[in-house]
């Protein structure tokens, strides 16, 4: 019996471990651990975009947005986005390519994008080396929870 048990418990463990690093480009998918809140969309191999959500107290900086096109960020640089064919706007990267939110600008930038991931169907990204993926937004209202995701900025 206790064999048994055993057996299911590794069983759940390991597919609760394959389904986070299993891909999902049909639809965000999101976690939560140590007071953190992951969430993540990719799109093909090398392609993601991830959000962290956290206060400054979890995490230092906070909650944050990084864009991973061919296995590259971009650091201290800006990332081209097109929403559903919307215009073309540009955000700036820090030092490790992030976008952060401990700043009032910083904050700004990252809840504009948030809404933005919430808004629309899809998001066409390009970094300055030529690099660039469209990724899907299917699930992203529904994974991104505003009281969960708040910019480390206003925790001040």
């Amino acid at each position: 019996m206790m064999r048994q048990i055993s057996f299911w418990l590794l069983a759940t463990a390991s597919l609760n471990c394959y389904a986070w690093s299993a891909t999902s480009d049909d639809k965000w998918r999101s976690g939560w651990g140590q007071g953190v809140s992951e969430l993540q969309v990719t799109q093909g191999s090398g392609n993601k975009i991830d959000v962290t959500c956290a206060s400054p107290t979890d995490l230092p900086g906070g909650s944050t947005v990084k864009f991973t096109v061919a296995g590259n960020s971009v650091e201290s640089g800006e990332i081209l986005t097109i929403f559903d064919n919307e215009k073309p706007e540009t955000f700036q990267t820090n030092s490790r390519g992030y976008i952060e939110s401990s700043s009032r600008a910083w904050a700004s930038n990252f809840t504009y994008l948030l809404e933005k991931f919430k808004k629309h169907r899809k998001v066409y990204v390009r970094f300055p080396d030529g690099n660039e993926a469209t990724f899907t937004l299917k699930g992203a209202s529904k994974a991104i929870v505003d009281s969960d995701c708040k910019a480390a900025f206003y925790y001040y």
